[in-house]
């Protein structure tokens, strides 16, 4: 059966149970981004740099816009086509006066996007001595 099959009934057998529970759903179909896997990887990667480096990147939230901003000045060239998708980086003012950087997030990287991330993470994490700990699967 096809690939399109198999996600609704993934679907169906996951929101049976919240439905006759009485609970509302609603459903979003949408072009398959960046895996689950991808997703957890480079998470992982990005914490371990964060806690490896510290500074500017201690925080493993900080560490991923500063990091995703750096791959994308970097692979701008090689992945023209993946980041022509999100527009320009922008920073704006916050409701506090605070600046707020707007643009690119990781939740819309594409599959081939996301695994060059994983990639350059690798990268940049040899580049500063960070002894990767193996990743756990789920």
């Amino acid at each position: 059966r096809g690939q399109a099959y198999k996600a609704i009934l993934f679907a169906w057998e996951n929101a049976k149970r919240a439905i006759k529970n009485g609970k509302r759903l609603t459903l979003e179909l949408r072009p398959e981004t960046r895996s689950d896997a991808q997703n957890r990887h480079y998470h992982g990667l990005i914490a371990q740099i964060a806690a490896h480096i510290g500074g500017d990147l201690a925080d493993p939230d900080d560490a991923k816009r500063i990091l995703i901003s750096a791959f994308k000045i970097e692979t701008q060239d090689v992945l023209a086509d993946e980041w022509a998708k999100f527009g320009d980086l922008r920073m704006g003012r916050g409701l506090h006066k605070e600046i707020v950087v707007l643009g690119t997030q990781s939740r819309g990287f594409s599959k081939k996007l996301g695994a060059a991330f994983i990639e350059w993470l690798y990268a940049f994490g040899v580049a500063h001595k960070v002894q990767f700990k193996a990743q756990e699967e789920k």
